[in-house]
């Protein structure tokens, strides 16, 4: 039993609690999860800079809807969380 208990990870060790195992983490699942995070992140990033710049420099972008009132400002809200 204690050999059982020496080889897997526990909870809470210095209480031998054996009901509670940490789950082990595959490598790969880390790695996907270390590069997708931050490549969602930095596409969000580009993307609603892309939406600011395209409307403030495109003439036939600044209509009401567009400018001030939802796309600007959805962009910019996301652009600075």
């Amino acid at each position: 039993m204690m050999e059982i208990l020496e080889r897997t990870e526990l909870c809470f060790p210095e209480l031998l609690n054996t009901s509670c195992r940490k789950p082990i983490k595959q490598q790969y699942e880390t790695m996907i999860a270390y590069i997708m995070l931050p490549s969602i992140s930095v596409l969000t990033f580009t993307l609603n800079l892309l939406v600011i710049i395209s409307i403030s420099h495109f003439k036939q972008l600044h209509t009401p809807t567009n400018h001030l009132l939802l796309l600007v400002s959805l962009a910019v809200s996301d652009f600075l969380v």
